[in-house]
Order: C-alpha cells, then structure tokens, then sequence
C-alpha cells in the first residue's frame, strides 16, 4: 500500500475509534449498561486489530512493515497515540481496575482522535513531490535565479530550524518529568517503568504507547542514536536556560550555517542554468510546506504523549519518551535540511540546490 492510502487508511481508523469512544459516552450518559458494554467490546475489537492481535493469544504487537516510509511511520505512531489515550479515558469512564466511574476524559480523547484523523488527511491530500515538476518561479535573469535560489535555501533551513525548536520547546513543557535530561535519561524511552494495570482496556492502551514509541525509535538510523542522543539532551539543557534562543540552537546542532555555506559556494560556480535553478527554488518552498505538515504531526502526538505519560509512566520514563520526541523532532529536521547526510527520506534543502547546480 503506498504512502497515500496508508495515511487515508489510519485516518479512517481514527474517525471510526472517535465515533465508538462517542458511543460509548452517550450511553454512559443514558445509563444505558448493554450500549456501554457493547461499545467497549467494539473499542477492544478495534484495539486488539490496530496492534495485530489474532484474539487466539497474548499481546504481541504486529511488526511494522518494512515498506512503510517515514510519513507512514509517523502516521502509526500518532494513531496508537491516539488509541491509547481513548482506551485509558474509556477504561477510566468504566470504572476498570477499581477506579471510580468518571466520564469527563472521553471528550478530549474524542477531540484528539477529530485531531488525529484530520491532521492525516491534511498529510494524505498534499501532493507526492517525489516527481516535482514545473518551477513555480520565473526569474527575469541568472543573477536573479541565483540570488532567488540562495534566499529561498537559507529561508527554508530557518524554518526547519524554528518549527523543529518549537516542537521541542512543547516537548519539554507539556511531558513532565524531574531533573535534568542531560543527567538522567540514557534512553529513548525504552522502559516505560510501568506498574501493574488493570484492565483489558488499560492494558490495551499500554500496548499501544509501547508501540506508539517503538514506532518513533525507527525514525532515529541506529548509526545515529549516541549523535540524537546528545543533540537532544543539549537542546532540552538550552532551551530550559532560554526558549527565544531555540532556532539558534537547533540551527547550530544541525549545521545549518555550514549547509548555508556550501549552497553559497555552489552558487557561485561558472556555467549554472536558469531554469534548473528556478525549478529548484520552487521544489525549496514546497520542501518547507512539507516539513510544516510533519512537524504538525509531531505537535499532534505531544499532546496525546503528554496525558499518557503523566497518567502510567514514571518522570523517569516520560523524560526518557521526552528525548524521543526531541529526538525524532531533530531527525526530521536534519533530513529536510540534508545537514548530517542521513541516509535519505527525502531530497532536503542541500540535495536541492547541488542537483541544480551540477
């Protein structure tokens, strides 16, 4: 299954999950027990095939297709975000594992299942660039596609830099967690160090922010974690001493002035084409857009990961799923601006300009 229909397929799953945690609401609300319980066999039935459960035994989670490209990994790890938190707020509601009855989190587990499904198809609609086409700019001479071409590359690597800090910023401030990460977490959040839960639908929901997460470390390349690791971990200790300062730290862990440099040196070469550079600013400001919408993504799933955590992992743990974030978060980033020459998901800014200009 392309990327695609993957995204419009787990956006559908989303509206359906939204739809069941709505029904099982309204029948809380009519003290209607048989629709209660009919509703959250549905939520099981629909959890139990999200993480690849055959019903005939345990609770292995389903392997991740190896097909599956980072948008789809993405669109996984948001979706099991999201499923999680509707199963904790409906096991809440039913009173699961002796906790008293209380209703008042399905309507923000709804909300987020409407944000989940809505920001996969915002993804789903946008155009597959792999085969740009026609430049959407025109210069009038070479000296103006190159200067053109020069600002559009350095204002693309700024936003990278500035949507990537402010996910991070959000990070840190919404996921609770005690101490700083630089001192104590030395993980991706690979233990959540939960407690016993009771339930079938906390235990679900658990499994699903297991998966959640074990979907986002597939975005960090295992040549890369010590080198994510750190950037993260330094980020976090900045960005805690000055927010304003974020883009500028972010800018700096991924080389940005370095890749601004040779674009500029690039530019500078005898024999360059005109239109080849115009095609190549306008696949720049589309390049932007696209990392816009990931980052969106990324928002999406903060705010689910932070209800979780704080509800069934230690501040330990949430700081650990906190660096994953960041981590994640400053992955996508270098990928875009192609400044650590990561194996390649995308065509990012440097890849852009040096195909234009070769």
């Amino acid at each position: 299954m392309g990327s695609r229909q993957h995204l419009e397929h787990v956006a559908r799953s989303a509206r359906t999950l939204r739809d069941t945690v709505g029904e099982l609401q309204a029948a809380l609300a009519a003290d209607d027990h048989e629709g209660a319980g009919y509703a959250k066999d549905s939520l099981v039935r629909q959890a139990r095939a999200a993480l690849g459960d055959d019903g005939a035994h345990g609770f292995e989670a389903a392997p991740v297709a190896p097909e599956l490209d980072d948008d789809d990994l993405l669109a996984l790890a948001l979706r099991d975000l999201a499923l999680s938190q509707a199963l904790l707020s409906a096991g809440g509601a039913l009173g699961e594992g002796g906790a008293p009855p209380g209703a008042e989190a399905l309507e923000a587990a709804q909300d987020h299942l409407a944000d989940t499904a809505a920001a996969l198809e915002d993804q789903a609609r946008a155009p597959d660039r792999r085969g740009f086409e026609a430049a959407a700019f025109r210069s009038d001479d070479l000296p103006g596609a190159v200067a053109s071409l020069r600002e559009e590359a350095g204002q693309a690597l700024d936003l990278i830099a500035e949507r990537s800090s402010g996910v991070a910023w959000s990070a840190l401030t919404s996921i609770p967690f005690v101490g700083k990460l630089t001192e104590q977490v030395k993980s991706f959040g690979d233990d959540l160090g939960l407690g016993a839960v009771k339930g079938t639908l906390a235990k679900l929901a658990v499994r699903a922010l297991e998966r959640a997460l074990g979907t986002l470390r597939k975005l960090i390349h295992s040549a890369l974690v010590e080198r994510v690791w750190k950037a993260a971990a330094e980020l976090a200790d900045g960005l805690d001493r000055d927010k304003a300062a974020g883009p500028l730290l972010v800018g700096g862990l991924l080389g940005c002035e370095g890749v601004k440099q040779a674009i500029a040196a690039r530019l500078e070469a005898a024999g360059l084409d005109q239109a080849r550079l115009d095609t190549a600013r306008g696949e720049l400001a589309d390049l932007g857009e696209r990392f816009g919408k990931r980052m969106d993504l990324v928002a999406v799933m903060i705010t689910a990961a932070a209800a979780l955590l704080t509800a069934v992992a230690s501040p330990l743990a949430a700081a650990g799923a906190a660096v994953l974030l960041l981590g994640v978060s400053l992955v996508l980033a270098a990928d875009y601006a192609d400044a650590w020459r990561l194996p390649v998901a995308v065509r990012g800014v440097r890849t852009v300009v040096e195909e234009a200009t070769a």
